[in-house]
Parts: structure tokens; sequence; C-alpha cells
């Protein structure tokens, strides 16, 4: 075995003398477009009419019982915009609960200025379960539809079930 070491390197060396190197270059045949072009085609949909709804929810429950949501609703994210403010909708939901099932607690929630909710919960017993979720919904509706069905649809397709 080393009697063939000296032979092997003396073998690679000249194989590495030997070949040409080679120069990687990427030519696609076209000319690249500009910054300014590409910028315009990024993004992946079209924005013709395209509504962004969001939803947040605040949720409070007391073992297990769901005692407080809170959603704040942007119906439109997509919608002109005025003096910059979006259009939305807040609601608190309070459930009316019985003392024994709510394990003592007193629960009350209101806004807190322009900033939030405030959900105070006040419970005076050991081992109860209190939660507190959030939830973001986002829903995203006329995704591209002027594009994905012909103008007279309607019609070709009153056509086809009439046959």
């Amino acid at each position: 075995m080393k009697g063939r070491m000296p032979a092997v390197a003396l073998l690679v060396i000249a194989c590495l003398a030997l070949t040409p190197m080679a120069h990687a270059e990427l030519n696609p045949g076209v000319d690249p477009i500009s910054d300014r072009e590409l910028s315009e085609f990024r993004g992946g949909f079209l924005m013709d009419n395209l509504e962004i709804s969001i939803g947040l929810e605040q949720v409070v429950g007391i073992n297990g019982d769901t005692l407080v949501i809170n959603r704040l609703t942007i119906p439109n994210l997509n919608q002109p915009v005025n003096d910059r403010l979006l259009d939305h909708q807040m609601e608190t939901v309070l459930e009316v609960i019985s003392a024994n099932r709510s394990g003592g607690a007193r629960v009350t929630s209101h806004m807190a200025g322009p900033s939030g909710w405030m959900t105070v919960v006040q419970n005076s017993l050991d081992s109860t379960v209190i939660q507190n979720m959030h939830q973001l919904n986002i829903e995203l509706n006329n995704l591209g539809a002027g594009n994905q069905f012909p103008a007279r649809f309607s019609d070709q397709l009153i056509q086809l079930l009439g046959r």
C-alpha cells in the first residue's frame, strides 16, 4: 500500500495539470430585465379588486368555559384610507354565567383607550384554570377572480347544463 501512494499522488497531480480549467457562466440567451421592471412583476398574484380581511380575537376562558370574546375586524385592507384610518369594527361578547359555574370568578372586559382591550379576571379559588388565547384570522377574497373565468362563463355553464 505504501508503494502505491506516490503513484496515486502522481496520477492525481498529472490529471489536475493536464485538465483545462472550466469556466462556468450562466448565459440564458436573453437580456436580463431591469430592477424596475422586475419589481413590477413581484408579488405572486394580481391585485385587481383583492380584498384582504384581517380579524384578531382575544378569547378568555375559565375552567374550559369561554367567557369573553374581544374581536377586532378590518374588513378590507386594500381599501382607500381616510385620514390614515382604516374602516374597522370592534366588539366584545361577555357570557353571563352563574357564580357556581365560574368557580367564584368575576370577569370584566372593556376598551383600554385607543390601544386595545383590557380584560380583568378576579377569582378567589385555587386550582382554577384561566386561559387567554389570541387568534389571527386572515381572509383573501377575489384573488384574481377576474382572470380565472371568462366574462361569459355563466352563459356557457347554462348552455352546458341545458344539453
